[in-house]
Order: C-alpha cells, then structure tokens, then sequence
C-alpha cells in the first residue's frame, strides 16, 4: 500500500458553496468601495500575506468586473503590527536603525529589539555578534521552499543566498585548516559518540563529499533508501501545493482549513500518526537501545539473530541520525513528532541549503518593501506608503460590531477594519477576541468570540423538542447556540527552546570524549540520552579563533554547565528565551515550536477563525478575522508559514471580490 498516496483534491466529493464576498459584483461596489486590512504580527506569516494581497489587488487592475475596467485598487490599506520595530522606512522615523537605543547602544541587540519585556518576538530574528551572523531561530532554507525562494528573487538586490550557518562550505572546496571544525556529531552522553564525520577533514575535499553517503549506504543500508523515498512522495506532494496555491480559478483550489490541503495531496495521514508509527510503516529498524523509553519499543533489537550487530559500523538510522535532527530542528523525540513534521524535518538532508546573507529576518522586511513597491508601480494606486503600513504596537482587543473589527492597545483605537489576519499562534497572542451582543440587546456588552464557532445546544435538559415551542433558551450567541471549545492544537502551549551564543568558548574535548588534535565536529547533534545528560539539543561552533558558539536547549545553561563544556573563561553574548523559563507568562505565551503530541493535537481550526455574518445569519457580509497560523497545528517551518500565508490571503482575496474562481457545485465525477 502506498503510504503516500499523491490525491489530488478531486477525491474530495461534497457540495461546495461560493462563500459571501464583501464586494458586490455591480460595476458601483468594484470601483467604490474599499477596504481596510490588519494584520497582526510581522513575521514571516504576517509580512508574506501582506504580499501575497497586495499582488491579487494590483493583479486585479486589469481585468475588467461587469465589462467594465476597475479604477482603483480596492485595498484602502493593509496596516501589519507587531511588537518589533519596524524596518527603515516604515516609521515615523525614516532611515533610523532598528537596532537603535540611545542610551543602550552598548547592549546586543536582536533584529526583534527592543521590544517589550517578556515577548519574545518573531521566531526568525538574528544577531551580529564579532562579524558574524548568528540566526536565533529558524536557521536554515530548503532550496526546495519555492514560496521563500519566489520572495528572494524579488528582491535579488537585498535578499542575496548565503551558506547555511554553522556548514561552513568553504572547507569543502578550500580544503580544511587543521583547527577548523567540520561535519558532524551526533553525540550520546558519557563521552560516547554514536556518529562524527568530522574525522573526514583529514581527505581531501572531493574525496570527503564521497564518503558521507558511502558512510550512510554501509551504516544504515535498506533504511537509507526506504526514508528517502518516502521523502520524495512527501516533496513531490509539496509540488502540488504550489500549483494549487497559485490557481485562483477553480474553487476547489480554496482550502478552508490545513486539514483540507494535506487531505488532498495524500498527507493528512502522515500529520495524524507518531513519526515512530510512520517509521515502523517504512519498515525502519528501530533499536531499543538507544532510547529513553525502552518499554515501549520492540524486542528486535536485542535478539541474538539481529544481524547488524554482527556487522562492524553497523548503525541505527531511525535512533541515530533521524532522531538527532527532530531533536535538533523540533526539540521533541519520534513519538512527539507526528509523521508529517518529522518527514519536512528531514527533507533538508535531501537537496541544497541556504540561508539570507544578513539574516533571514531580511525576509520580512523585504516582503514589505515589495508589497509597497507592486503599489508604486501600479498607475491606479497612489499613495503606497499609506496603503502598506507597519506599525510597532500591541494589540490588546479585538472587538466585532458585526460590520467591522475595532483594534485596541490596551484603551487606545488603533481603528475599525473590514478584515483582520491573525499572523501569530493563537495562545501566545495575549488578545482578548469580543463581539458585540448578537441578539442585538444591549450593545454595550461584549462577549467572547466564538473563535471555534457555534453549535447546537443539544445536551441542555431544560429543552423540550417540540413544535411551536416557546421555552427555548438563548445565550449571548442567539437561540440554542454555544461557543464550540477550541481544539487542542490552539491552546497547547509550544515547546519551549533557548538559543544561548557564547564567546571565547574552548571547547572541553575531554568532557566530549575527543582526542586533542583530532578535527571537532562542526555541529555537535544529540541523541535522547545525549540530551538528558548534557542539556543541550544542537551546538554549532560558528568560529575557533574568537571562541563564538550558538548553543539551542531545553533550558537556560547553568554556570557549571558552561563551564564544564566552554571553560571559565567563555562570554554569555545573547540569549533567547522560546518560551519556558522562570517566568510563568512567558512560560505560557512563548515557545519555539507547537506541541505535536505525536499526531494528537493534528485537528486544527479553519483559517477563517470568524465570520460575523454567519455568527449574525445576516443575508449581507460582514467583518471576518482570518487566522494564518492554524497551519501550524500539523507542521512548522518557514516555507510552511509562507504557505499558511498564500492559502488565507486567497480567501481574502475571494472575500473582497479581488479574484473570482469559478464554483463546481459537485465534481463526482473527477
């Protein structure tokens, strides 16, 4: 049986209705009214949907509605707030330095700073520390992320490919220094290394690309090429999104949720299984040895007849090399992973990496920049810089009249907007989500917003099911309706990760059970054990000369951890707390990565989070708020953020009239 069945979506056979729009098709309602947007927060989810409306409204200027050309843009302005400053050019004061503090210039600052005490901020932020370039985050682009790399060669002058950090390609075609650091490790705890390919330093350098997969064909054999199909039925199923992300003629082509994509390219399994389940239906050789949870594992591995062990360099891929890099990329073991996140965690192995000369933050900005300029170019558009704008603000509330949503920072109207895009996981946003009374009573109240929609009261004893009843009973969410509970996937808190980056480190080559003159491995990964015992899930040396190491772990390193790996003398330059810590809000609110409880927390809300026609049953639109981070529930990482990104701004856009995709009111027969 195929276990990645490439399913297009026409196995998706229900009805499908055309969702209400906000513009009329009338010739007055396309060239009158216009819109207004906000966006909060300006990450990567919240800047690349910027970009991608603001093509479907300049794109729309020449096509005609009714017979009739369109006269202006529709969008009256896309405003995107964030806690962060945003970049030169978008303040009120143009051209300045983000990173500047007046009274702090001395204090390292990340391209997130200075923001408020305890957020943590856009989960793809960098810093420069001694020359260097050191991401605090996501690392690393898979040259395969064609939404990333589209965003780069629009913007080919600042968005320009740099190595990835921490690979160091130079000594692949240099030769390497005897005291350069190269390759791997995955490291087990107890001076016990389970792989290092760092001793490949030692050949010369086209010899050395030879061996690396040599060393994996021998040590892993059968379980090499069985993941690696199974990666490619996975890469080739990514390919289909891209297509279906750019059609914008066919209603099928519009998902309502991530279940409803990953359903109609064959993933959805994958997302709603352990990745330890997706592995055992691979066939991968699994050794109990080597993990924290023996109980649960099989017996295979400690049978006399298990052949690999009788064979020298004999390895464990699932336990080595697959294990390392989740821990390293998700900070979570096989059974926490589900299927889904775990195949994306290793598909980088597969193709070329790369990450933003300057730092991958630049994607951000650069995805502003570009949606002003599509404004500035389009002769029907003036005013770009009103129409794109970035704000450094808290939202506090957002509060649904039933035609519009009210921003608020703390008691301060930030204004009334058509449309509002959630680009931040829901529980760490610290807003309060409010409606005016639906029953239209006394407006003065507000309630809570349905984000999870309403159902039927159909458990409420005191309701008698009878004809021309009168005792029906109604809440704020009118008669016999109640606010759905949110699933698990958005109120789970992340996992929590701390970057710490060091200077005048020495590495301790006796606590990691490595000769003195021998080549130190580059990246440094763990194993389960390798974690437990050190603390630590990745350590990258990004120089030996200045002693500048990026440390990611469960925890904040203590004093004797530090000491005993990086000597007395190392300096603490940066750290960055993912969530976690002593602080119990940013314990709650922060966090690297989502909790995949191994394909458990795999339901996801829509992305259309509220619609207050359909809460009002009003036969005319309303105010929508749109949430672009329910794609995270199954798998996170920049290119699926773009993609979350991509999948919302088309129902916006099919909202707001900015495309009009044919409807199939069944398609049985496909």
């Amino acid at each position: 049986m195929e276990l990645f069945p490439i399913l297009f979506l026409f196995v998706l056979v229900h009805q499908h209705v055309i969702h209400p729009v906000l513009a009329n098709n009338d010739d007055e309602a396309a060239n009158s009214k216009r819109y207004r947007i906000a966006i909060i927060g300006g990450g990567i989810s919240g800047s690349f949907v910027t970009k991608y409306i603001s093509e479907y409204d300049v794109a729309r200027l020449h096509e005609t509605v009714n017979g009739k050309q369109r006269k202006q843009c529709l969008l009256d302005k896309i405003v995107v707030y964030d806690i962060s400053p945003p970049p030169p050019g978008f303040s009120d004061d143009d051209g300045q330095s983000i990173h500047s503090n007046n009274d702090n210039d001395h204090v390292l600052k990340s391209s997130s700073d200075p923001r408020p005490e305890n957020w943590q901020g856009s989960r793809v932020s960098s810093i420069t520390v001694k020359d260097t370039v050191i991401e605090l985050g996501a690392s690393i682009i898979y040259d395969g992320n064609l939404l990333v790399v589209e965003m780069m060669n629009g913007d080919q002058d600042n968005l320009v490919r740099d190595d990835p950090m921490g690979t160091s390609k130079k000594e692949e075609e240099e030769g390497n220094n005897s005291r350069e650091p190269y390759g791997f490790g995955i490291y087990h705890g107890n001076k016990e290394w389970l792989l290092k390919t760092s001793s490949f330093a030692n050949y010369p350098p086209f010899f050395r690309k030879m061996l690396l997969p040599i060393t994996f064909l021998w040590r892993y054999n059968l379980d090499y090429f069985r993941l690696q199909q199974a990666v490619k039925r996975a890469v080739s199923a990514f390919d289909i999104v891209y297509g279906l992300l750019n059609d914008t003629k066919n209603e099928l082509t519009f998902f309502d949720s991530p279940m409803e994509l990953w359903d109609a390219i064959g993933l959805r399994t994958a997302a709603a299984v352990s990745f330890h389940d997706l592995l055992d239906g691979l066939g991968l050789y699994r050794d109990a040895s080597l993990e924290m949870q023996q109980e649960a594992t099989t017996e295979s591995s400690n049978s006399w007849w298990n052949w690999r062990k009788w064979l020298p360099g004999m390895g464990c891929m699932r336990s080595e090399l697959v294990t390392a890099m989740t821990i390293n990329t998700y900070n979570a073991d096989l059974n926490e992973m589900n299927g889904l996140v775990g195949l994306v965690s290793y598909v980088p192995s597969s193709g070329e990496l790369f990450s933003v000369k300057g730092g991958n933050n630049k994607l951000m900005e650069s995805a502003l920049y570009q949606s002003r300029r599509l404004y500035e170019t389009a002769p029907k558009c003036e005013q770009s810089k009103q129409r794109i704008q970035r704000q450094q603000k808290q939202v506090t509330t957002v509060i649904s009249n039933g035609d519009t949503m009210e921003l608020l920072s703390n008691e301060d109207s930030l204004g009334e907007f058509d449309v509002v895009i959630l680009a931040a996981p829901l529980q760490q946003c610290r807003i309060q989500f409010l409606v005016h009374n639906p029953m239209g009573m006394d407006s003065s109240i507000l309630h809570p917003m349905p984000l999870g929609g309403v159902h039927e009261n159909i458990d409420n004893e005191d309701v008698i099911d009878r004809p021309g009843r009168t005792d029906t009973i109604n809440n704020e969410h009118g008669d016999l309706a109640f606010a759905a509970p949110l699933p698990s996937s958005a109120t789970s808190p992340y996992t929590s990760v701390v970057t710490t980056v060091i200077s005048n480190a020495t590495i301790n080559t006796s606590h990691f059970g490595l000769d003195d003159n021998e080549p130190l491995p580059r990246t440094i990964l763990v194993s389960e054990r390798g974690k437990m015992l050190e603390g630590i899930t990745t350590l990258r040396i990004m120089s030996i000369e200045t002693g500048l190491i990026k440390i990611f772990s469960t925890e904040e390193l203590s004093l004797e951890q530090r000491n005993t790996m990086f000597g007395s003398h190392h300096i603490i330059e940066y750290v960055q707390i993912w969530g976690g810590g002593d602080n119990r809000e940013h314990s709650r609110t922060g966090g690297a990565t989502p909790n995949f409880a191994g394909g458990r927390n795999s339901e996801s809300l829509p992305f259309l989070l509220y619609d207050s026609s359909k809460h009002l049953s009003k036969s005319d639109t309303g105010a929508a708020l749109y949430y672009v981070n329910a794609i995270e529930s199954s798998v996170a990482a920049i290119e699926i953020s773009a993609i979350g990104a991509k999948s919302v701004a088309k129902l916006v856009a099919r909202r707001l009239g900015l495309v009009s995709p044919v409807a199939v009111s069944s398609h049985d027969e496909l």
